[in-house]
């Protein structure tokens, strides 16, 4: 029996969101910089195993929007995806 499932990673800014998302890749994925908001869309990861597969989100950091690319990281996180690319 195989399973799989969906992992969404929120969090502050520059809390090591995309770290994680790397980390647990295992591959360098998601871009890592000690500026704040370098995450500006939604990535997606996945982690295939023979047994399972597991498909990872990393999001925005979560702000309080004061402009429009403010708003639109946070619609990022805040709407899923409506499909998932295969």
């Amino acid at each position: 029996m195989h399973k799989a499932g969906f992992v969404n990673i929120f969090g502050k800014p520059n809390a090591g969101k995309s770290t994680l998302l790397n980390a647990i890749i295992g591959e360098k994925l998601a871009i890592i910089s000690p500026k704040v908001q370098t995450t500006r869309h939604r990535i997606t990861g996945v982690l295939t195993d023979p047994a399972y597969q597991i498909v990872f989100s990393d999001t925005p950091g979560i702000i309080d929007p004061k402009y429009k690319l403010h708003e639109k990281m946070m619609g990022a996180v805040k709407n899923p995806p409506s499909r998932m690319p295969m």
